[in-house]
C-alpha cells in the first residue's frame, strides 16, 4: 500500500508488534493470538470441529478461509487433522486474511510451544511468507496442501479475492478491540465468497456479529465454549449468494479434461509442475523437446521486478518472484546467492525501505564483503542464478516433451485440434495453452499481439570471481568458463552480428561495477535467442480474446449498457496463454501457470483480481476497444 507522504514508499504491511509476557498478544490490541494454556487444542474445538472437521473432508479441494493467520496455528490444526483422518484423494487449499504478519523469527518462536505439530510447523516458517501487499501462496505435500496468505486490510482482501469457500475460521481480534474485522459488509463478503452449505466458525458471541451473519445468509447458532469462553457460534450458509459479473477480462473458466502445451521453455515446465500437483497430466508438443528456445541460455538471473509505486501487477509480480524463488530452492541447476542491484542510488535505498528485510542497501565496501563487487548497491538476498536449461527440466520432473511443430489450432464443438505444418494432426484435446512466445505470435496473430525482441549473452575468459552476480543495465555473473555478461536487446527476431554484439556487451560492462569492463578477456561462448513481449511488458496469463470480442464488449465500453455481457463472453473457452515473458520468464512463469491451473480446477484464486486483469491475456484488446469507442 502507498505511503502517507509523497517522498515515502512502502509495498508492504507494518509486522506485528507481540508482547510475549503471557504468550502470544498483540500489543497494539492487548489481546491475545491464542489462549496459553492449550491453543493447540482451542484451535481445534473452535475452528477445526466447529467447522464440522474432519468429517466434512471428501475427496478433491476442501477450501477453508480465515480471517487472522497469525502464527498459522489454525492452518497447521487443519492441515494435521487432514493428514490423520481425510480421505487420499482429499486436498486442502487454505486461504487466509492478516493485515499484520508476524515476522519469521517471531513465528518460529510462536510454533515452538507446540512441538508435536513440528513436522508441518518447520515447512511453514521455511516458506514464509514475506510482508509485501497481496496474496502469498505456498505448496507444501507435493501440492496436496496450498496456502494462501493475504496481507491486507480484511475488506481490501476480501473484496479483490474470488474462491468458493466450504468453511470460514473467523479468528480476528475480539469485536471490541478490532470492529473492521466485523462489519456487516465484511460478512456480508464473507456469504458471497461461500458456497451454499459453507460453515462459519469463531470464539466470538457478539451480539452484532450474529446478526451480521444472519444477515449474510448464514444460519447462527451458540454452541458450548471452551477454555475461559462459554460460548461460540457456528453458522451454516443458506443458499448461494451471487458473484458480480467480472467484465471483459474474466479469468479461464473450470475445464475438465486432457490439456495440451505448446512450448518447450520455463513456462511450459511450470505448467507441467502446476498441473502434476493436482494429479492432472498434460501433454506437451515443443518443437526441439525441452529448453531448446530462450531457456536454452548457459547462464540465467532470477531477479524481481522492482517499480516504485504499488500497483496491482506490481504486486502480482513481486509475489511471482518470491513464489518461483521457494520453488526453485531445492530444484537442480538453481544457485540462491543473491543479486547486487546497481543503479540509482536514491531510487534504489526508497526501495530498500520500501520492501522486506531480505532487500538490503549496501555501500561499496559492505557490498565488496558480501559479493565481490566494489559499488553500491541493492542487495536481493533471494534472487540468485540459474542454469535454465537444468532448472527447466528439474522442474518439468521427467514429463516428456513431444517434439512438433505446431501450426494451427481449430476449435470444434468439444475440444481443440492440434496440426502440423502440412495439416496432419497432432493430437485432439479439451484445451491447449500456448506456453512459448513463438507459438504465441505464430498461431494467434491479432489476438495475441506480441513482440519479438532478440538477445546475445557472451561468457568471457576473467579472473573475475565474484561471489554474487550483479545487475544494472546489463548483468555480470561467475560461470564456468569464465564471466558471463548480457545481455543487448534488439527489436525484432535477429540478434545481429556476434562481433557487434561483443562490442555491445563490452560497452554495457562498462556501465557496471567498476574493474567490470577491464576484466573481461576473449569471448569462450556465446548464445542468442528471441523473447516475446507484450506492448505494454507485462505477461500474460490466462484465456485469449476470440472472434467475437469487440462486438459483444463494444456497448459496454462506450457505456451504452448498464448490464455486462455473461461472464467469459468473448473469450476462448478452450485456447490459453502464459506468455510474453520477455527476460523474466523463470520470474513469473511459476505462479502464473499456479494461478491458471488454480482457474482451470475452480480453485481459489492465486492472484487478486485486478493483477489478474492487469496480465490478462484480452486487456490490449479491451483498451483498444476503449480507445476507438
Amino acid at each position: 500500500m502507498s505511503s502517507h507522504g509523497s517522498d515515502t514508499l512502502t509495498l508492504k504491511r507494518p509486522h506485528a508488534r507481540l508482547d510475549w509476557s503471557s504468550g502470544l498478544a498483540a500489543a497494539d490490541m492487548g489481546d491475545v493470538y491464542f489462549q496459553p494454556e492449550d491453543g493447540l487444542a482451542e484451535a481445534r474445538a473452535v475452528y477445526v470441529a466447529g467447522a464440522g472437521y474432519p468429517e466434512r473432508f471428501h475427496d478433491g479441494v476442501n477450501v477453508a478461509g480465515e480471517l487472522g493467520f497469525g502464527a498459522g496455528l489454525n492452518f497447521l490444526a487443519l492441515w494435521d487433522a487432514l493428514r490423520r483422518h481425510a480421505p487420499a484423494g482429499a486436498r486442502l487449499h487454505f486461504v487466509s486474511v492478516e493485515g499484520f504478519p508476524l515476522a519469521r523469527a517471531d513465528a518460529r518462536r510462536a510454533l515452538a510451544m507446540f512441538p508435536e505439530l513440528e513436522a508441518l510447523s518447520g515447512p511453514l516458517v521455511e516458506a514464509w511468507p514475506s510482508p509485501h501487499c497481496g496474496p502469498h501462496r505456498r505448496v507444501f505435500e507435493g501440492g496436496r496442501v496450498t496456502l494462501t496468505v493475504w496481507h491486507d486490510e480484511a475488506a481490501r482482501a476480501l473484496e479483490a479475492m474470488d474462491m468458493a469457500a466450504d468453511a470460514w475460521f473467523l479468528d480476528g481480534f475480539a469485536p471490541s478491540k478490532n470492529p473492521d474485522m466485523w462489519t456487516p459488509a465484511l460478512m456480508a463478503r464473507i456469504g458471497r465468497l461461500s458456497k451454499p452449505g459453507a460453515r462459519v466458525a469463531t470464539f466470538t458471541v457478539a451480539g452484532a456479529v450474529r446478526r451480521a451473519l444472519a444477515d449474510a445468509g448464514f444460519a447462527v447458532s451458540k454452541q458450548p465454549g471452551f477454555g475461559r469462553k462459554r460460548e461460540r457460534l457456528e453458522a451454516v450458509c443458506q443458499g448461494p449468494q451471487g458473484q458480480a459479473a467480472p467484465g471483459p477480462l474474466a479469468p479461464a473458466r473450470p475445464l475438465d479434461g486432457p490439456l495440451a502445451v505448446v512450448g518447450g521453455g520455463i513456462a511450459a515446465a511450470s505448467l507441467v509442475d502446476a498441473f502434476s500437483r493436482r494429479g492432472r497430466e498434460v501433454s506437451v508438443l515443443a518443437e526441439g523437446g525441452w529448453a531448446s528456445g530462450a531457456s536454452g541460455a548457459p547462464l540465467g538471473l532470477l531477479t524481481p521486478r522492482l517499480e516504485a509505486a504499488d500497483r496491482p501487477h506490481g504486486r502480482a509480480l513481486l509475489a511471482a518472484f518470491d513464489f518461483a524463488a521457494h520453488r526453485y530452492a531445492d530444484l537442480a541447476g538453481w544457485r540462491g546467492e543473491g543479486v547486487l542491484r546497481l543503479g540509482e542510488d536514491a531510487r534504489l535505498q526508497r526501495l530498500a525501505g520500501a520492501l522486506d528485510e531480505d532487500f538490503v542497501w549496501l555501500e561499496a565496501q559492505a557490498a565488496h564483503e558480501r559479493t565481490g563487487w566494489t559499488a553500491d548497491g541493492l542487495f536481493m538476498a533471494r534472487a540468485g542464478s540459474f542454469e535454465p536449461a537444468r532448472l527447466v527440466q528439474a522442474l518439468a520432473g521427467g514429463a516428456p516433451a513431444r517434439d512438433a511443430l505446431v501450426a494451427g489450432i481449430e476449435e470444434t464443438q468439444d475440444g481443440v485440434r492440434l496440426t502440423g505444418a502440412d495439416g496432419h494432426v497432432l493430437g485432439e484435446f479439451a484445451g491447449v495453452i500456448l506456453a512459448g512466445g513463438a507459438a504465441g505470435r505464430s498461431l494467434l496473430g491479432s489476438a495475441l499481439p506480441l513482440e519479438p525482441g532478440a538477445g546475445r549473452v557472451a561468457v568471457f575468459d576473467s579472473d573475475l570471481a565474484p561471489r554474487t552476480p550483479a545487475a544494472w543495465g546489463g548483468y555480470a555473473a561467475a560461470a564456468p568458463r569464465g564471466l558471463m555478461a548480457g545481455a543487448t536487446h534488439d527489436k525484432g527476431d535477429d540478434p545481429g552480428d556476434p562481433a557487434r554484439a561483443e562490442a555491445l556487451l563490452r560497452a554495457l560492462a562498462a556501465e557496471g561495477p567498476p574493474g567490470l569492463a577491464e576484466a573481461l578477456g576473449p569471448v569462450n561462448q556465446s548464445w542468442a535467442g528471441v523473447r516475446a513481449a507484450a506492448a505494454d511488458r507485462l505477461p500474460v496469463t490466462g484465456p485469449v480474446a476470440s472472434a467475437g470480442f469487440d462486438e459483444i464488449w463494444r456497448a459496454w465500453a462506450r457505456g451504452a449498457v448498464r448490464t455486462a455481457p455473461e461472464p467469459g463472453a468473448g473469450l476462448s473457452r478452450r485456447v490459453m496463454a502464459l506468455s510474453a515473458f520477455g527476460a523474466r520468464g523463470f520470474a513469473h512463469a511459476p505462479l502464473l501457470a499456479e494461478a491458471l491451473a488454480s482457474a482451470l480446477g475452480g480453485e481459489p484464486a492465486a492472484l487478486e483480481r485486478a493483477g489478474m486483469e492487469a496480465l490478462h491475456p484480452a486487456r490490449l484488446a479491451f483498451r483498444a476497444l476503449r480507445r476507438s469507442v
